[in-house]
């Protein structure tokens, strides 16, 4: 059974368990009204939802909303990262402005850092420019480094006077070995989540992981305190690392880093888990496991977006005719290609940075 928390995941996520759990909805009922759905939805991957019935009916009425969606600079960014963005940019194309916190604050007093200098000149140099990088149009877009806001401060201020103590411990689980620092943060993220209701901003939806959940049952029940509007969310799997397991900044070699060079990527995708045979005899006869195959759940989570290809990939694999050498090279170049592309519109971000940036 999985250990779940805001700082780790260890073990076999039961995401259906899970949601119970929590008293996560289905995202089922939404998939086939959703505007132009992108894969990972149409696929799944993103499997439930609370309120989110008032962003569709924002998005079918072209009504003005946010998605919030925030980054930890602990490192670089990397393709787990990217889950987040990319449903931050679908939403986006559905009419949302995108305002994207960068947790300084939450990297350092989590342990992820050194310093709370360094984790702010890691969000400058590195975070920033790859978040441009990926397509975010300006005008819609405002992003802003926590400790350098002071509107997020003031709005913490109103938040903390609304919880208590025994709420967040209850929803956290914090124990005796918890910092200050950690337990201010709860309330800190729930200011970055009602954040955009101050800038006119109704409905907000806020895509995260099923481990940071806490915080959105924190904030749910802080808006109804402040007279706000509950902020709606949807949750999606996490990519797999490239052993297996969850796919964690923290942890490098699970990764693979927006700022790896092409042919870097291309060797951990080629030394990646495989869920092919032990020997290519045994593949040929028997064929491979492509629920477990990274390769294959690459393709699956965001690099093959045609789902009549990514079919004919898993049957071919399954049944031994694609080995596991080809289906890893063809995985390799797709990923290779994306990062080239990527790492052009990086060095062009730097220029770009004033037109998103708020404080």
């Amino acid at each position: 059974m999985a250990k779940i928390s805001v700082s780790d995941v260890q073990g076999e996520v039961d995401y259906e368990k899970t949601a119970k759990e929590f008293g996560i909805d289905s995202m089922h009922g939404f998939l086939k009204k959703l505007p132009d759905a992108p894969a990972m939805y149409r696929r799944g991957l993103v499997f439930g939802q609370r309120d989110f019935q008032q962003i569709y009916d924002a998005t079918k009425n072209r009504r003005k909303f946010a998605v919030l969606t925030g980054v930890n600079p602990s490192g670089s960014l990397h393709l787990g990262n990217k889950l987040f963005i990319d449903q931050a940019l679908y939403f986006q194309r559905c009419g949302a402005d995108v305002i994207i916190p960068i947790s300084n604050d939450e990297t350092y007093v989590f342990h992820k850092a050194d310093s709370l200098e360094k984790a702010t000149e890691n969000a400058v140099n590195n975070v920033i420019p790859d978040l441009i990088a990926l397509g975010f149009e300006p005008k819609r877009t405002k992003i802003f480094i926590s400790t350098k806001t002071l509107r997020i401060f003031e709005l913490a201020i109103k938040i903390s006077t609304k919880a208590t103590f025994s709420t967040v411990k209850a929803v956290f689980g914090f124990n005796n070995d918890t910092n200050p620092g950690q337990i201010f943060y709860s309330i800190v993220q729930s200011a970055h989540i009602l954040f955009p209701q101050t800038m006119g901003y109704r409905e907000t939806v806020v895509p995260i992981g099923i481990d940071q959940d806490p915080y959105m049952r924190l904030v749910r029940d802080i808006a109804d305190r402040l007279g706000m509007v509950k902020p709606s969310s949807t949750y999606h799997k996490f990519m797999p690392g490239l052993q297996g397991g969850k796919m964690s900044g923290s942890k490098p070699e699970t990764c693979i880093y927006l700022t790896d060079s092409p042919e870097a990527a291309r060797k951990k995708i080629m030394s990646a888990f495989s869920g092919g045979g032990g020997s290519l005899a045994e593949h040929r006869k028997s064929g491979g496991n492509p629920d477990v195959d990274v390769a294959f759940q690459y393709l699956r989570f965001m690099f093959e977006q045609d789902d009549k290809k990514l079919e004919e990939i898993r049957t071919s694999f399954k049944k031994g005719d694609m080995t596991s050498g080809e289906l890893k090279g063809y995985t390799a170049d797709r990923i290779e290609a994306f990062l080239r592309n990527h790492q052009k519109e990086r060095e062009k971000a730097n220029s770009k940075t004033d037109k998103f940036m708020i404080d």
